[in-house]
C-alpha cells in the first residue's frame, strides 16, 4: 500500500512541477484535495486514481495523509509567486489552495507554512503569502482540530510523546509568536501577538477538553497527551499567565459539578512531563481562588506522583519563597488536609517545618524572607490541624517547639524574635488551649504580628467568581442562581428603637470640661541644683513625685553648665545608669537617656572612659550595656556637631523694638527697599564663624576603650559568642563614633584599626554582625581620606574589593547584600575621585 501511495504522490508532484495551463494547475489541486479530504474521495474521478477500488483509495489516502502530507506541502509551497497566482486566478486560489492547507493534514500544514516563513532568505510574495495563510489558520476552529486530531493520535498506553513531528509541532505551537515576530518585526500581524494568540490558543484547548469530556461520557477512549504537553510547553516558556487567566476560570466552573471534568483536568495538569511539572503546578495554585478547586485540579496525585509530592510538599515550602504568598500556600496546606488519603502528608510536612523553622544553622543560612515564608506556611498549618491531631501529636509538637523559640529568642534581629513570640503563642493556644501559655509582650498592633495571624484560618469557599458567572450564563449549562438579600428593614427598626431608648438616658446635653491643658500636682518642688536633683534619683523609694520631678529636670540642669559637674559627674552618670523605673514614670527611659547624653556631652573625658569600662564589667543585663553604646554614640555625634549662634541683636532691656529714635528709622529703611530695585545682591546671611570642634580631643577615649576587651569571653559576657545581638551593637557604635571623627587627624588610625577590629568578623555566623560590619567598613570609606585609603591602605582595600564582591554574590541575607552593593559603589567612587585628583 505504501508503494501504491507513493507511485500517487510522484505522479501528483511531477504533474504539478510540469503544469502550465490553468486547467492542469487546477485538476492536480483538485486531486490533492481529493485525498486530504476523504468525504471528496468517493465523488471524484482522475486517471491518476482510476483502477484503484473504494477502499483502496481510502487506504491510499491514509498513507498519503500520514507520511506524505509533508512532502505535497512542500510543493505547494513551492508553487507560490506572483506568475502561479496571475495564471490560476485568486479566486481559484482561495477555494482550492488555501482550503488543502485548513482542512487537510493540520500538523503538517502549520509546519510546512511555519518552517517557509522562518527559514526564508527573503520577503517575496511566496513569503507573504505563506504569512496571509498563517493568519487564517490562527483562529479558535482550526486550532480545535488540530488539538483533535494529535488527541486522536496516540492511545492511553502512552506515557511520553515519541512521535518526531509531534514535538516539532508541540515546539512551534509554543513559540509561534516568538519565530514569527524575529522575521516579521514591525510588519507582524496582530493575532500572531502573544496578548492575542495564547488566549486563542486557550479557548481551542476548552473546546478540545469539552470534545474530551464528551467522549468519556460516552464510555469512548480519548488521549490528552498532546494537550498535557503544550499546556507544560506554554507554561514553560513564559506563558503561564496569559493561558491559564483563559482556561482555569471556565474548568472551575466544569469541576464543580461533574465529576468527569476532575478527571479530564487531572489528565491535563497532573499529566505534564516531569520537566515541565513546576511551571504548571506553581501558576495553578496561585490562580485557584479556593483550596478545594485544587483537590479537583489535581486528584490525588501527590500520593502516587513522587514528583508531585517533592513538589508540593518539600520545594514549594521549604526551598522556594514568593512575595506574596497567602493563596499560594493556603492551597497547598488546605489541598493535603482536604482528603484523608493525604493527611498524613500534611503531619509529615508540620513536623518537616518545625524543624527547619526552629533549626538554628537554618536560620543563619537562609535569608529573612525565606525564613519569613517557612514562619507563614508553620502558621497555616497550625490553623489546619484537627483536635485529633492537636491531642495525639501535643507532646511532639511542643517539644519541637521549644528549641524553635529558644533560638528565635536568641537572635539579635528583633523581627526574628517577633516571629517567634508569634507562632509560639499560636501553637500553644491551638494545641493546649487549656494548658499553661507561654505570655510574651506582644504588639499585636505590629504589622507584622497581623500578617502572621491572618494566616491562620483557611479561607472558605469564595463561590465563583463574578468572571465565572459571566461564563456560566454564556455557555447555558449551569443557571446563574440570583443571590437573596435578607431583608434588613426589621434588623433597622430594631436600632432604631434602641437608639431612641439610650438617647431618653443619656447625657449627651452636658457639655465636659476642657481637661486637655490640666497637669499633674506634685507635693514638691523641682530641684534647682544638680545635687539636689542627685539626691531626689537616689533617694526614689521615699518620694516617688520627688524623683520623678528631678529626673524629668535632670537634663536641663546639667546643660547649666554647674561649675562643680566635673566634680560629680561620674556618680552622676553611675545613679542614671543603674536608676530602674520602680514606679511606672512616663517617659522615663528618654529622660533618663537624655540625661546620660547632656552628661557625656559636657564632661566627656571623665564620662565617657566610665560608660567604656562599665561595658565590660560583670552585674549590667542586656538593657544597660546597650544604653552604655547608645549614649555614647550620641554623645558622638552631638560634641562633634558646631553649636548653633545666634545672629540677631537682641534690644535694650525697657526699650519697646517699634518705639524710640529706632523705631521710625526702621520703618523709613523698610519703604526704601521696597521701592529700590538691585541689579546685584551682596551676601544675604553672616559668614558662618569658625567654631572648635569638641570632639577633637575625646574621640580616640570614645572609641579605642570599647574595643579593648572585645575578644575577651566571660562568663557573664561573651561578645564573639551568645551575645552577638551586643556585638551588632558595638560595631554600629563604633561606626558612628568614626563617622563623628570625619574631618580630623586620628580619623586615620581610627579607620584601620576599624578595620583591623571587623576583619575576623567578616564571615560571622550572625546575619545581623555581617550587617554591621559592612556598616563599619562603609563608615571606614567615608571618614578616611581617600589618599590613605590607597596608599597605606591599599592592601586592606584590594581584600574589601574581593570580600564585598562574594558578598554581593554569596551571602543568604538580602540585607547583606544591598550593604555589600552600596560600600563597594562607594569604594569604586572614592577610587575614581583619588585617580581623577592624581592625574590633576
Amino acid at each position: 500500500m505504501e508503494t501504491q501511495a507513493l507511485l500517487v504522490v510522484k505522479e501528483i508532484t511531477n504533474g504539478l512541477r510540469v503544469a502550465e495551463t490553468k486547467e492542469e494547475i487546477i485538476k492536480g489541486l483538485t486531486i490533492i484535495r481529493a485525498l486530504f479530504i476523504p468525504d471528496n474521495l468517493k465523488s471524484y474521478h482522475s486517471p491518476i486514481l482510476h483502477g484503484y477500488e473504494c477502499t483502496m483509495l481510502s487506504s491510499i489516502s491514509q498513507v498519503v495523509t500520514s507520511q506524505f502530507a509533508k512532502r505535497i506541502y512542500e510543493q505547494l509551497i513551492a508553487k507560490f509567486s506572483l506568475e502561479f497566482i496571475t495564471e490560476v486566478t485568486t479566486d481559484v486560489f482561495n477555494s482550492l489552495m488555501i482550503p488543502i492547507f485548513l482542512e487537510g493534514p493540520l500538523r503538517d500544514s502549520f509546519i510546512a507554512l511555519l518552517n517557509t516563513v522562518t527559514d526564508s532568505e527573503k520577503k517575496n510574495f511566496g513569503f507573504y503569502k505563506c504569512v496571509s495563510v498563517l493568519e487564517k489558520f490562527i483562529s479558535r476552529n482550526i486550532l480545535v482540530q488540530l488539538l483533535k486530531n494529535e488527541s486522536t493520535s496516540y492511545g492511553q498506553t502512552h506515557s511520553q510523546i515519541v512521535d518526531i513531528d509531534a514535538e516539532i509541532l508541540l515546539g512551534y505551537l509554543s513559540s509561534f509568536s516568538e519565530k514569527v515576530a524575529n522575521k516579521l518585526q514591525h510588519e507582524n500581524s496582530d493575532k500572531f501577538l502573544p496578548q492575542n494568540y495564547i488566549p486563542t490558543l486557550g479557548l481551542a484547548i476548552i473546546d478540545t477538553l469539552h470534545w474530551a469530556h464528551d467522549l468519556v461520557a460516552t464510555g469512548q477512549d480519548v488521549s490528552l497527551l498532546f494537550v498535557s504537553s503544550l499546556v507544560g510547553k506554554l507554561c514553560l516558556t513564559g506563558f503561564s499567565d496569559a493561558l491559564l487567566d483563559t482556561i482555569v476560570p471556565h474548568l472551575s466552573i466544569r469541576v464543580r459539578a461533574d465529576y468527569i471534568w476532575c478527571r479530564v483536568c487531572e489528565r491535563v495538569f497532573a499529566g505534564v512531563p516531569d520537566r515541565n511539572l513546576e511551571a504548571v503546578v506553581v501558576p495553578l495554585l496561585k490562580k485557584l481562588s479556593w483550596f478545594g478547586l485544587v483537590d479537583k485540579f489535581l486528584g490525588d496525585c501527590v500520593v502516587h506522583n513522587t514528583g508531585v509530592q517533592v513538589l508540593v510538599c518539600t520545594k514549594l515550602l521549604l526551598y522556594r519563597s514568593f512575595p506574596k504568598p497567602k493563596q499560594l500556600l493556603q492551597n497547598i496546606i488546605g489541598y493535603l488536609t482536604t482528603f484523608h488519603t493525604r493527611r498524613h502528608l500534611f503531619v509529615e510536612v508540620v513536623f518537616r517545618l518545625l524543624t527547619v523553622w526552629g533549626d538554628k544553622s537554618s536560620m543563619k543560612h537562609i535569608s529573612a524572607e525565606q525564613h519569613l515564608y517557612i514562619t507563614r506556611a508553620l502558621v497555616v498549618c497550625i490553623g489546619a490541624l484537627k483536635e485529633q491531631e492537636k491531642n495525639t501529636l501535643r507532646s511532639d509538637l511542643l517539644q519541637n517547639l521549644m528549641h524553635g523559640v529558644q533560638a528565635h529568642l536568641e537572635s539579635s534581629d528583633p523581627n526574628t524574635r517577633t516571629l517567634g513570640m508569634t507562632v509560639a503563642k499560636l501553637l500553644t493556644q491551638t494545641v493546649d488551649s487549656t494548658g499553661p501559655q507561654l505570655e510574651y509582650d506582644l504588639d499585636l498592633n505590629n504589622p507584622a504580628v497581623k500578617d502572621l495571624l491572618s494566616y491562620r484560618e483557611l479561607p472558605e469557599d469564595p463561590g465563583p467568581t463574578l468572571d465565572e458567572e459571566s461564563l456560566m450564563s454564556q455557555t447555558g449549562e449551569i443557571s446563574k442562581k440570583n443571590e437573596q438579600l435578607l431583608p434588613e428593614s426589621n434588623e433597622k427598626q430594631k436600632a432604631e428603637e434602641i437608639n431612641d431608648d439610650s438617647e431618653l438616658d443619656s447625657d449627651d446635653d452636658l457639655e465636659p470640661y476642657d481637661m486637655s491643658n490640666d497637669k499633674k500636682v506634685m507635693s514638691t518642688a523641682p530641684p534647682k541644683y544638680v545635687r539636689e536633683c542627685m539626691e531626689g534619683l537616689i533617694c526614689s523609694s521615699d518620694n516617688p513625685d520627688k524623683t520623678e520631678l528631678c529626673l524629668q529636670h535632670a537634663e536641663s540642669l546639667i546643660r547649666q553648665k554647674t561649675t562643680d559637674l566635673e566634680e560629680i559627674a561620674v556618680e552622676f552618670a553611675k545613679i542614671l545608669l543603674h536608676l530602674e523605673n520602680t514606679h511606672n514614670f512616663d517617659n522615663f527611659l528618654l529622660n533618663r537617656f537624655s540625661a546620660l547624653v547632656a552628661l557625656t556631652v559636657h564632661c566627656p573625658q571623665k564620662v565617657s572612659e566610665y560608660l567604656s569600662t562599665q561595658f565590660y564589667e560583670r552585674n549590667y543585663n542586656t538593657r544597660q550595656r546597650m544604653d552604655i553604646l547608645e549614649v555614647l554614640a550620641n554623645a558622638a555625634q552631638e560634641l562633634s556637631q558646631p553649636e548653633k549662634q545666634s545672629h540677631e541683636k537682641k534690644p535694650s532691656p525697657g526699650i519697646a523694638s517699634n518705639s524710640g529714635p529706632s523705631g521710625w528709622r526702621e520703618v523709613v529703611q523698610k519703604r526704601i527697599e521696597s521701592n529700590t530695585r538691585r541689579f546685584a545682591q551682596g551676601r544675604t546671611k553672616p559668614e558662618p564663624v569658625a567654631t572648635l570642634n569638641k570632639f577633637t580631643q575625646v574621640a580616640g577615649q570614645f572609641f579605642y576603650p570599647l574595643m579593648a576587651k572585645a575578644d575577651k569571653a566571660q562568663a557573664y559576657l561573651d561578645l564573639l559568642g551568645s551575645d552577638s545581638i551586643l556585638l551588632f551593637r558595638l560595631l554600629y557604635t563604633l561606626a558612628i563614633i568614626l563617622h563623628s571623627a570625619i574631618n580630623l587627624l586620628c580619623a586615620m588610625q581610627m579607620g584601620q584599626a576599624l578595620l583591623e577590629f571587623t576583619w575576623p568578623l567578616r564571615f560571622h555566623s550572625d546575619s545581623s554582625v555581617r550587617q554591621a560590619v559592612l556598616i563599619a567598613t562603609i563608615s571606614v570609606l567615608l571618614a578616611v581620606p581617600a589618599h590613605f585609603l590607597m596608599t597605606d591602605l591599599q592592601a586592606d582595600m584590594t581584600e574589601t574589593t574581593a570580600w564585598l564582591e562574594g558578598v554581593i554574590d554569596h551571602d543568604p541575607d538580602t540585607e547583606c547584600q544591598k550593604w555589600a552593593a552600596q560600600a563597594l559603589l562607594l569604594l569604586r567612587e572614592q577610587i575614581r575621585k583619588e585617580f581623577e585628583n592624581s592625574s590633576n
